[in-house]
């Protein structure tokens, strides 16, 4: 697996399109701080802190919010789950291949490394660009804070890529892999779901509401939306007695871990056959 890491991650750095990728990074979040020096905002606007909507990352409705760095990682696993089909590599690996689930373990593994290096490029520019507005900071959060905030975006990012990579490797379409990470990210399945039980419980005089409420709080788009608010709003507990970033963890690691080992499990024996 270590060799097919170091295979895919030189391909990657030889690719063009990961080099597109941080150029929007740096364009949403460098580009719009050093844009403020030609344009500049009104006198006495400061950053509300590092990791609030107004805060280092976005200043006075400039820039971009963590949720893009949550947005890369979908699209860049659809395009990993298929890269190989397209040149008929992967089959050619798998039909002589003894460890077939470690191809997919492989590619599970590089969509994590993918998407933390596409935050930290988030974080790094975004940083730079707040130091080059050389705005003063005000209600500064401690370092831990931050580094949890970040964290947690990661985790969310990695929840959506998977289902996106598992979709990607079963159909091997990138068409389909590229339209379930829109729709992902939309939340169109997730609202979709639950307005149907929703519909459901009505027509039939369930009484399934509050349990739905309930439950679309636990969902990975809910909790994307409050990690896109700062980080001492998914540290607070809320409404439904526990706080976002616990939620996301429960929620977001065992969707990745099953993501993982049904697309290694299901892919594998897929070849096998």
């Amino acid at each position: 697996m270590i060799a097919l890491l170091r295979s895919d991650l030189y391909r990657v750095a030889r690719s063009r399109w990961p080099w597109v990728v941080l150029a929007l990074v740096a364009l949403a979040t460098l580009g719009s701080a050093v844009f403020t020096i030609w344009w500049p905002l009104e006198p006495g606007v400061v950053y509300d802190g590092l990791t609030t909507s107004s805060g280092a990352l976005r200043l006075a409705g400039r820039g971009s919010s963590i949720g893009l760095a949550v947005m890369v990682a979908p699209f860049v696993a659809a395009h990993l789950s298929t890269a190989d089909s397209d040149t008929g590599f992967d089959r050619t690996l798998l039909s002589s291949l003894r460890g077939r689930s470690a191809y997919f373990a492989e590619k599970c593994l590089l969509t994590v490394i993918l998407s933390g290096a596409a935050l930290l490029a988030y974080l790094a520019l975004s940083g730079v660009g707040a130091f080059v507005t050389m705005r003063p900071v005000a209600n500064v959060e401690p370092l831990w804070q931050i580094a949890v905030w970040a964290v947690e975006g990661w985790l969310v990012a990695c929840a959506y890529a998977f289902v996106v990579l598992l979709a990607g490797q079963l159909t091997r379409i990138r068409a389909i892999a590229f339209i379930v990470a829109f729709l992902l990210l939309s939340a169109v399945f997730e609202q979709g779901f639950f307005s149907f039980l929703l519909l459901v419980s009505n027509m039939f005089g369930l009484g399934w509401g509050p349990a739905l409420e309930a439950a679309l709080a636990w969902t990975p788009y809910v909790t994307m939306r409050s990690i896109e608010q700062g980080a001492a709003a998914m540290l607070a507990v809320d409404s439904t007695g526990v706080a976002p970033a616990l939620r996301a963890l429960v929620v977001c690691a065992p969707l990745c871990l099953a993501c993982a080992a049904l697309s290694a499990a299901v892919g594998s024996r897929r070849d096998v056959a």
